[in-house]
């Protein structure tokens, strides 16, 4: 699809996932899982086999309404980020934003550049017109990003995820395109 420099000078490259990239999203799954507790999986990562996770993929592989996306540096995953959201005549015009960075990229732009695709392809669509996404709510960085979009909070699920006996609050957030 389109390549973007980041702030170390390294080429993202953007892509449409493909079923192909199966196996290497188990395994980023299971990195970011390990990496951050502000997902909603663990170091298990994603609980797919190879086989379920191409059937699952093909399923975007065709889908331009709401698409998933790569980001991938010399090759290696970095960053995973997609847009859902239902194909009922009511519901179609609100997508839903879910977004992941590996941590050894954070801070160089990879976010930042994975928002404005996803945002543009909203946009693109002619039918979205307001996005959400839920996000930890002590997870300052990513609140922050958001906020740099014009995303505002609206709510907050309280307790909604339970990670080590312990609960987190998480904040739904609106862009209105």
């Amino acid at each position: 699809m389109r390549d973007f420099i980041l702030k170390n000078g390294k080429t993202l490259r953007i892509d449409f996932v493909s079923s192909e990239d199966a196996f290497a999203i188990l395994e980023y799954s299971k990195m970011i899982g390990s990496e951050s507790d502000n997902l909603t999986f663990g170091p298990d990562g994603i609980p797919l086999t190879i086989d379920q996770e191409k059937v699952f993929l093909s399923r975007f592989s065709q889908e331009r309404l709401y698409p998933m996306f790569v980001g991938k540096i010399d090759d290696e995953i970095v960053s995973i980020a997609n847009l859902s959201g239902s194909n009922r005549p009511r519901l179609c015009h609100n997508g839903e934003i879910g977004m992941s960075v590996i941590k050894k990229y954070w801070h160089n732009g990879v976010g930042t550049t994975m928002m404005q695709v996803l945002i543009d392809q909203a946009k693109s669509t002619k039918i979205i017109e307001n996005i959400y996404l839920k996000v930890r709510s002590d997870n300052q960085n990513a609140i922050h990003l958001y906020e740099s979009f014009g995303f505002k909070k609206v709510g907050t699920y309280p307790r909604q995820l339970k990670i080590n006996l312990q609960y987190f609050d998480t904040i739904l957030m609106a862009l209105l395109l």
